[in-house]
């Protein structure tokens, strides 16, 4: 079975213990791929391992889909406000790291992020040589965002092993993280309405997406 396309850059959540999506994603890996390792998991505490990191999956020959698991406004990420990352010293990272535009989507498993200020910073600089940005408008309960967070990558792993065996009529990234998000609102409606989930695109010199911020 092919490696899963996905990357979990994930920060801590809280000084006092702590939970993970890890596990989320090696029940999709599992599923999907019939090994929980499949997808490449690691850990940011700063701008400096964020950068580490990024540089790493970029050029790891495998990930296309990088989802970023940390707290957030609508100006920065990042697990604390004394170490937040703004969203310039962000998208820098992802310029350098993705030179060789192997990643294609960027998921901000992050509060506040999914508008269309954010998805445009970064879909309108060309050098990203991103396809699409996804997140969340709103603030987000932890518990909820991650069950939405494990539907859309189900069903966007489910595309993407098809997608593998097909010879003619692939699908591109763009399209199937677009189908992976309809399926995905057609589920759960409250992803939107209730927390502004959305999905961001880049066509014809403007910014496009699924629904319009909340």
């Amino acid at each position: 079975m092919a490696a899963c396309p996905f990357s979990v850059i994930e920060s801590r959540w809280w000084d006092k213990g702590n939970h993970s999506v890890r596990p989320l994603f090696e029940a999709v890996a599992s599923i999907h791929y019939d090994n929980p390792s499949a997808f490449a998991y690691d850990m940011f505490a700063d701008k400096s391992s964020l950068s580490v990191v990024m540089n790493m999956r970029g050029a790891d020959e495998r990930t296309e889909i990088v989802y970023l698991a940390s707290h957030g406004d609508e100006k920065a990420i990042g697990p604390s406000v004394d170490k937040s990352i703004s969203r310039a010293e962000a998208r820098n990272i992802l310029i350098t790291a993705n030179a060789s535009k192997q990643i294609k989507g960027l998921f901000l498993g992050t509060c506040l992020t999914g508008n269309a200020d954010f998805a445009r910073f970064f879909l309108e600089n060309k050098k990203t040589n991103l396809e699409w940005v996804a997140g969340y408008a709103k603030s987000v309960d932890w518990v909820d965002g991650s069950a939405i967070d494990m539907i859309f990558f189900s069903k966007l792993a489910e595309l993407y092993v098809a997608n593998k065996s097909k010879r003619k009529g692939k699908l591109s990234p763009r399209n199937m993280a677009h189908s992976a998000a309809t399926k995905l609102v057609e589920l759960v409606q409250g992803a939107y309405s209730s927390y502004g989930f959305n999905i961001y695109f880049h066509e014809d010199n403007k910014l496009t997406s699924m629904f319009k911020d909340p």
